[in-house]
């Protein structure tokens, strides 16, 4: 950041008084030659009727000229900067965060050599998970929305004017493939230990009916997930294991499905096509399996 003319003024004084050989250039001549002048004293002498040594004018130029070039460099950095800024490389992370850039109903307008929206819409801004792969020479970007606190969907109509948005939005030439559909189904079956001290048969707290910890558990799994992530049944499998009142859990199978496809087996873990997931109890099969755990204390 470019100083001020008189710190600059100040700074030229500073290094004067380590020079003896500039002794003789004072202030005034009733006062010694190490005497060290400033920007606030020549303010004052310069308003007066005093005289006005010469050489104290030409260092106060010269911290003008200093000034006036430390300003365009600022000047030139923040241009350079703004510069960059609009011309980064495209990275796949790029892609990621310029979709949740996209504002439902909003045209994008020419300006300053690039697309981009006039205002700005926090409420319009639909898509709210996003990521991006590189498959075969194609970009594939899925998104989602979030619908009641869950992930969803775009609409037919909202994926069609998001993929309208990256026709102007992406480079010239990348091929973009967009993905924005249902969760991937997964589907279970797990046999699970239940303590009947603490649960009752449909899995909710004995002291609080409204909470039930096995299905807590899973959702909270879910959520936890990083979007396009990986599922790991492993994983899975401990969220259950540390729900309270579960004592021990057995998943013996498990298979994906997304979405308008069939199921295949998972092994040990699975990554989703549309980006995330969602368990089918529907599909499913728990089997429980109810335990008395007595704590003993000495």
């Amino acid at each position: 950041m470019a100083r001020t003319i008189a710190e600059i003024y100040d700074a030229l004084n500073a290094s004067k008084a380590s020079f003896s050989e500039l002794n003789d250039f004072v202030v005034s001549t009733s006062v010694p030659g190490s005497t060290q002048d400033n920007s606030a004293d020549l303010a004052i002498d310069v308003t007066s009727a005093s005289k006005v040594a010469v050489w104290r004018l030409w260092m106060w130029i010269f911290a003008v000229g200093s000034w006036m070039v430390e300003v365009l460099f600022d000047r030139h950095s923040a241009d350079v900067t703004a510069v960059l800024d609009s011309k980064r490389i495209h990275t796949l992370r790029w892609y990621a965060e310029e979709s949740k850039k996209y504002q439902y109903g909003y045209p994008v307008s020419w300006i300053d050599n690039m697309y981009q929206y006039a205002t700005s819409d926090a409420d319009a801004q639909i898509v709210k998970y996003a990521a991006a792969s590189e498959k075969n020479g194609t970009v594939v970007l899925k998104v989602a929305k979030n619908s009641g606190g869950v992930k969803a969907p775009l609409t037919t109509l909202e994926k069609s004017t998001f993929t309208e948005f990256w026709s102007k939005w992406k480079d010239a030439g990348v091929k973009l493939e967009i993905v924005s559909q249902p969760a991937d189904q997964l589907k279970i079956y797990i046999t699970i230990v239940r303590d009947r001290l603490v649960l009752d048969g449909n899995n909710n707290l004995l002291r609080d009916n409204s909470i039930n910890p096995i299905t807590l558990a899973i959702d909270a799994f879910g959520n936890s997930l990083e979007f396009d992530g990986v599922l790991r049944l492993s994983k899975l499998v401990d969220s259950i294991q540390a729900a309270e009142g579960v004592v021990d859990v057995q998943l013996t199978q498990a298979w994906h499905k997304p979405a308008g496809g069939s199921y295949s087996v998972v092994n040990m873990s699975v990554e989703s096509i549309a980006g995330y997931f969602e368990l089918s109890y529907t599909d499913s099969l728990f089997t429980y399996q109810d335990n008395v755990e007595v704590s003993i204390f000495d």
